[in-house]
């Protein structure tokens, strides 16, 4: 089983080392607790940061994401992907911290139309890794949730509607939307 340029036995190793640390935790034990915190910090904040789009709240977002994996280990099913499970908590944590910020979510009907007009081709501009993460960072909430769970997580449109509980047909407007603004963001930034 090659995955990431990992080979097998090293991968194994890596389940072993996270099956020991569940295990642990399941126990309450607080060093294992603290281990797995720490191989799983950055990466959770990197998610709710994404999503939540500035640093203290995404800092609490990922504490409360740990906090909920941890109550609810005993959860967590042996043999699924734990990497995955964790990441499906933090993100759905920073979408309630995104919630209780604001709504923007915009419910539209079936049929709507997106308008076609004269913004930036996306082709046209030139842009760097680190000026989409600037750019996504100023967008509006509805619109940084719905490109990062798209983008960055690998969420499909039916996946973010069920998680945020809009249409899809909001969703694809709220990302056509959002891009639409990414784009002018960066070309005029």
């Amino acid at each position: 089983m090659q995955r990431l340029g990992c080979n097998p036995r090293l991968y194994k190793q890596m389940d072993g080392t996270n099956a020991n640390l569940i295990e642990n935790c399941r126990r309450g034990d607080r060093s294992a607790q603290l281990a797995l915190y720490k191989k799983y910090a950055r990466r959770l904040y990197i998610a709710c940061l994404r999503i939540v789009g500035n640093a203290p709240e995404a800092e609490e977002a990922m504490q409360d994401s740990f906090l909920k994996i941890f109550t609810r280990i005993d959860q967590y099913q042996d043999g699924l992907n734990f990497e995955a499970w964790i990441q499906r908590i933090a993100i759905h944590t920073a979408i309630d911290y995104v919630r209780r910020q604001t709504q923007e979510w915009e419910e539209l009907s079936e049929n709507y139309a997106i308008p076609i007009d004269d913004e930036p081709d996306e082709e046209e501009i030139q842009y760097t890794v680190s000026q989409v993460k600037e750019a996504t960072k100023k967008l509006p909430a509805g619109y940084r949730v719905v490109l990062s769970l798209f983008l960055f997580e690998g969420y499909d449109m039916e996946e973010i509607a069920s998680i945020l509980n809009i249409q899809p047909a909001s969703v694809r407007t709220q990302y056509m939307r959002g891009k639409r603004k990414l784009l002018d963001i960066i070309s005029t930034g």
